[in-house]
């Protein structure tokens, strides 16, 4: 966990409520002198296994809140870990199995009050931990904004639509992204084709129709892939299938393919096929207008 401005805040506060740094470290079970490094600024952040000990203690500000979500009030907070404890939860990751979510780094975010809830998410915790929203510290305006009790009790995934981008279009959508007026691609739901997704994922991931042979066995003609953003290759391990658009100073002005990310001899980039009749690109970096890691294939959609 960073140690931010409002973490930092929120360990003031509970030194000074328990005395000081000793009685409150005895309290939480962790070492006075992490107390001290943390209070100081020696180290910014603070490992998960000392976070998940000092967190009931804390009373952290609330995040800024967007419309549609409700307040992460520490409150709310120590009422669900209650309940988890009553329920023999042990942690945010044993939570996020009982809800079905791909990772549980939203859930830690959550629990550090870093982020407000939205209401499917807050509504499949309550359900998991067998809790009547009605018992929830919640104001009536957002306890409205929950979906019907018990809705998540089978396990269901929680899932959101993502409109899937067509090959032919997707260079000209990788485009509308760089435009500094585009705000959000707006799409039609009732005639646009869409994908379910984990409704934790990336809030700019795109779904994208392969079409082509190049990729197999791995990725099949007509295949949906999803794409994350990368900021550059630095940041995409070797080996790794990603979606690359070209700019228009490269031998491939403007085309968009799906290939396998490779180094040769740590220096020579190359997007390879899986399929042996297929190309290999070499490439540099300036001749890469947009390029993101796929992250799961879906078949038969």
């Amino acid at each position: 966990m960073r140690i931010d401005d409002r973490v930092l805040r929120a360990l003031r506060l509970a030194v000074d409520e328990a005395g000081d740094a000793k009685e409150f470290a005895a309290r939480c079970g962790v070492s006075a002198s992490n107390i001290s490094r943390y209070l100081s600024g020696k180290v910014r952040s603070i490992t998960d296994e000392c976070w998940e000990k000092l967190l009931p203690e804390l009373k952290l500000d609330s995040p800024p809140k967007a419309a549609g979500t409700i307040t992460n009030t520490p409150e709310l907070r120590r009422f669900i870990l209650d309940r988890m404890e009553k329920n023999g939860v042990t942690s945010p990751d044993a939570l996020r199995r009982m809800i079905g979510y791909d990772s549980s780094r939203s859930l830690q975010r959550l629990f550090a009050g870093e982020l407000n809830w939205f209401p499917d998410m807050l509504a499949a915790v309550l359900d998991a931990l067998d809790c009547d929203a009605a018992d929830a510290p919640l104001a009536p305006g957002e306890a409205a904004l929950l979906p019907p009790g018990g809705i998540f009790r089978d396990g269901a995934m929680l899932v959101r639509p993502l409109p899937v981008v067509e090959w032919a279009n997707a260079a000209s959508h990788l485009e509308s992204l760089e435009s500094d007026t585009v705000v959000m691609q707006q799409w039609d739901p009732e005639n646009t084709p869409t994908v379910p997704v984990p409704a934790n994922s990336r809030r700019d991931t795109h779904a994208f129709r392969v079409h082509g042979i190049s990729m197999e066995p791995r990725i099949l003609d007509d295949d949906i892939v999803l794409v994350e953003p990368a900021e550059n290759f630095d940041a995409i391990p070797d080996n790794k299938i990603v979606v690359v658009r070209f700019t228009d100073r490269s031998e491939n002005a403007e085309k968009v393919v799906c290939k396998r990310f490779r180094r040769q001899n740590n220096q020579q980039l190359l997007l390879t096929s899986d399929n042996p009749e297929g190309k290999i690109i070499p490439f540099s970096p300036d001749e890469v207008a947009w390029v993101g890691i796929v992250v799961k294939k879906i078949s038969e959609m």
